[in-house]
C-alpha cells in the first residue's frame, strides 16, 4: 500500500465537506441571475417620510425662537425650554444669535404664533409619536409664565 491509509472517519469527513460544498455551490448559483436579459428589478427606494417637512419646519421654528429670544432680556428660561424641545426633535441649536432685542409684546406674539403652528403640525402629521411630541411642544409653550402673565 502506498501513501497514508485513510480512516473511515476521515473518508466520511471529506465526503461530508464535499456534500456541503456542493450544496453551497448550487445554492449560491441559484441566487445568481446569469442571464443579462432577465435582470430583476432594482430594490425599491423607500418613500420619503410624509412628515419630514413638518419636522424640518418645527426644528426651524424652534431654532428661530432660540436665536431671537437669546438676545432678549428675561427670556433665559424660555430659551432653555425651547432648547429641550429642539433636542426632543433631534435638532441642532443655532450657534449665532445676532438679532435685536424683542419687546415683551413681541415675545408673546412670537410664542403664541409658534404654539399655534405646533398645534397645527400635531393635527396634520401622520406619525402618532411625532404628533404627541408636537402637541407637547405646543402645550409647553402655552404653559410658560411669560404667556400666562400676558393673558
Amino acid at each position: 500500500m502506498s501513501g497514508t491509509p485513510l480512516t473511515r472517519r476521515g473518508v466520511l469527513r471529506v465526503a461530508g465537506l464535499g456534500g456541503v460544498g456542493a450544496a453551497l455551490g448550487v445554492g449560491a448559483l441559484t441566487g445568481c441571475d446569469l442571464d443579462p436579459g432577465s435582470s430583476s428589478k432594482p430594490a425599491a427606494v423607500p418613500p420619503p417620510d410624509p412628515d419630514q417637512d413638518i419636522v424640518v419646519a418645527a426644528r426651524g421654528e424652534l431654532r428661530q425662537l432660540i436665536s431671537r429670544l437669546s438676545a432678549s432680556a428675561g427670556t433665559a428660561a424660555l430659551v432653555d425650554v425651547h432648547r429641550q424641545q429642539l433636542d426632543a426633535l433631534q435638532g441642532v441649536p443655532p450657534t449665532t444669535t445676532r438679532h435685536r432685542r424683542l419687546s415683551p409684546a413681541e415675545v408673546v406674539a412670537r410664542e403664541r404664533r409658534a404654539a399655534e403652528r405646533f398645534t397645527r403640525w400635531a393635527l396634520t402629521c401622520q406619525n402618532g409619536d411625532l404628533a404627541r411630541v408636537l402637541a407637547s411642544v405646543a402645550a409647553g409653550i402655552r404653559m410658560q409664565p411669560v404667556l400666562r402673565e400676558a393673558s
